[in-house]
């Protein structure tokens, strides 16, 4: 009988391993076309990275959502997971044993192999995919597609027309991937400041694409615009399928990626406030996208418990939102306490005791606020950041109304107001669609404890907002206004699956593939717009940072660097400026090319390494100052430069090399100098 029984337990296995060899597939093959399109990767070597890239990720999270007792959730929530918790051995492994990230990831890879070699043999195949979790993955791919193809065809683009067509910021982003993943980044080691240890910042999502750094011998620049993004997109757009199809089944899944990727955000519209685009911030700043997933999954992982009481998916997602500090701290800030505010509002303590918590909370938070604000010297970011985002933002469809208010009522009745206002500019139809959707779900009895979350949201993104200082660097709106996609993203998500359920409970026939259908309709009708809609920022100050244009030969640079360096050499560039920039050559050649700078942006540094950095500026001044190529050369070699880019608009060499005779490297505006004998 056992002899009998073994053709069917494998023939079992097979047809269970067939659907998950196809969402690998589904995953893979957009995230390695993306790759592709940065001209720097043959298609079949992109493919065959991302696919095994992909499986581990799977396979992980799939193995977590056993242990969390929730592998129903499906092939989605296994993603969201398996990004979180790769993200995590990566960046635990390569901090604490001082490795490459891929070095880590191979380590990680063997590690979910073997468990799932063991959890396979004791569980057997496990719970086969269903049909609609195969489209599901279909329709996030395709919305990853749809926002990312032309930031990740930047590279290209900056090698053949020398401008990115994206925001200036993925210059930096490219050099920290580097840090991490490149064997010519000194690791470990401060990409702009060589010699130095990276300060802790929440960069674990910048340790995924640096996986494919090594691998696939690839600068920084192409993993961010090409890989980091993608990746965090896809998470992103799984998270929201797995939040919307636990609220409203599969077609609240389709109803919530739909309204985060195809349905125009409050910038186009109502007050027209574009530093509060939600697709420009989560394709601009792709470490929210990774945030925004983590933080719906550990709310679908929340309403999960709400109804189980099983205390591992509680687990799970308090884990995911504790994580969130590596990830985007931003969010971390008004995720986090919120989760916890929520998963207590659950409790039957303190459903039976809400006023006694309510004021409690109240009071510890005014204790912590007055606290905080005497022992340090920080000061409240509010009044700034109305000021900021309201007057400082143009154009917007209510120029003057925030300044108006102010001279003419005072601030005690504008800062209220202007705290009012940041709701439409940053939420806009929802301001009005999710009361409403509330209200219809309350009138027909479908409220549940859950919902307490989208309200918990906004007020916690009050208190965030009256409780931010002004950090460090002076930006009022660093801790204010990132928050608000997550605000966003759950509150759009809400509204949809609430109204998803109740055309259900009315019997609304192949809603579904209504819902399907509607957004294949609206797929072609926003494919050509994404440019306009979310990547060109709509305030003024930031067209001057968007498809920024470098040097001219400054790309073909970098390449002749790149092949020509080892582990170990150091970029110097001549002309730095001392104040701020948004970015400057080295910063750029540190991307381009995976070499740390002896020193780029030298404002930047702080503490110790400010010292060190105006002492470095010093000395590059001084090599700029010699009369001589030998001089000039020697001089690098004693501050360990190996290589010395100058590139002027005129086209002249340094003062000791007007000519560029003894560049080993000319092309237009750049002259690259190597101290290499």
């Amino acid at each position: 009988m056992t002899a009998a029984a073994k053709p069917s337990d494998v023939d079992t296995a097979l047809r269970a391993q067939l659907p998950s060899a196809a969402a690998t597939l589904v995953v893979a093959l957009p995230l390695a076309w993306l790759l592709w399109l940065s001209g720097a990767v043959p298609l079949h070597l992109a493919a065959a990275a991302m696919v095994l890239f992909v499986l581990i990720v799977q396979s992980a999270g799939t193995l977590l959502l056993r242990a969390a007792h929730a592998s129903d959730m499906g092939v989605l929530a296994a993603w969201v997971l398996g990004i979180f918790a790769t993200a995590m051995a990566v960046y635990a492994l390569a901090a604490s044993f001082q490795l490459l990230a891929s070095t880590a990831f191979a380590i990680w890879a063997a590690l979910v192999v073997a468990l799932g070699f063991v959890f396979h043999r004791r569980a057997g195949a496990g719970r086969p995919m269903q049909a609609n979790e195969l489209v599901a993955l279909l329709v996030c791919g395709v919305a990853t597609v749809l926002w990312c193809r032309g930031i990740a065809a930047a590279p290209e683009a900056l090698a053949h027309h020398h401008r990115l067509t994206g925001w200036i910021d993925y210059f930096i982003h490219g050099g920290v991937i580097s840090h991490f993943g490149d064997p010519l980044a000194r690791q470990q080691q401060s990409i702009d400041l060589v010699g130095f240890a990276a300060p802790f910042y929440h960069n674990a999502s910048f340790h995924l694409p640096a996986v494919f750094a090594a691998p696939l011998d690839l600068p920084g620049l192409p993993l961010a615009t090409s890989v980091w993004l993608p990746l965090g997109f896809f998470t992103m757009c799984a998270g929201a399928y797995v939040l919307g199809a636990a609220l409203a089944g599969p077609a609240g899944g389709v109803a919530a990626v739909a309204v985060l990727t195809l349905v125009p955000d409050a910038s186009n519209y109502g007050l027209r406030n574009g530093f509060f685009s939600f697709h420009w911030n989560v394709v601009s700043v792709p470490g929210a996208t990774y945030a925004i997933g983590l933080a719906l999954l550990s709310i679908a992982l929340l309403e999960r418990w709400s109804i189980s009481r099983s205390v591992r998916p509680l687990l799970a997602g308090g884990c995911l939102a504790a994580g969130l500090l590596v990830f985007r701290a931003h969010v971390f800030g008004l995720a986090f306490p919120v989760w916890l505010a929520s998963a207590a509002a659950l409790t039957p303590l303190v459903r039976r005791r809400k006023l006694v918590v309510l004021g409690v909370a109240a009071a510890s938070f005014v204790l912590f606020l007055v606290g905080f604000y005497t022992l340090t010297d920080f000061v409240p970011a509010l009044e700034l950041f109305l000021t900021n985002v309201h007057n400082q933002q143009e154009p917007t469809a209510y120029a003057g109304w925030y300044s108006g208010l102010l001279e003419s009522y005072g601030r005690g009745v504008a800062v209220p107001a202007g705290m009012l206002l940041i709701f439409p500019a940053a939420l806009g139809i929802f301001v009005l669609l999710y009361p409403a959707s509330a209200f219809l779900a309350h009138r027909f009895g479908g409220l549940r404890g859950i919902d307490v979350v989208p309200a918990a949201l906004v007020v916690g993104y009050v208190l965030v907002m009256i409780a931010a200082p002004i950090p460090q660097h002076f930006d009022p709106t660093e801790l204010t206004h990132r928050p608000f996609v997550l605000l966003y993203a759950v509150l759009a998500i809400w509204t949809v699956a609430t109204l998803v359920k109740l055309l259900a409970a009315r019997g609304v026939p192949h809603l579904w593939r209504v819902l399907l259908l509607a957004s294949g309709v609206a797929l072609p009708l926003v494919w050509p717009q994404t440019g306009v809609l979310g990547e060109l920022p709509k305030f003024y100050w930031g067209r001057q940072h968007y498809s920024y244009t470098v040097n001219e030969g400054l790309p073909q640079a970098a390449t002749f660097i790149r092949h020509r360096s080892r582990p170990g050499d150091v970029i110097a560039v001549e002309g730095l400026a001392p104040g701020w920039v948004a970015t400057d050559v080295a910063t750029q050649l540190s991307s381009m090319t995976g070499v740390p700078a002896y020193i780029s942006r030298p404002f930047i540094h702080a503490g110790q390494r400010q010292e060190v950095a105006l002492k470095r500026y010093l000395a590059l001044r001084r090599v700029a100052a010699e009369e001589s190529v030998p001089a000039a050369l020697a001089r690098l070699r004693e501050l360990g430069v190996s290589w010395y880019v100058v590139a002027e608009s005129d086209r002249r060499g340094p003062l000791w090399d007007p000519e560029r005779r003894r560049a080993a490297f000319v092309d237009r505006m750049v002259a690259v100098y190597s101290t290499q004998r």
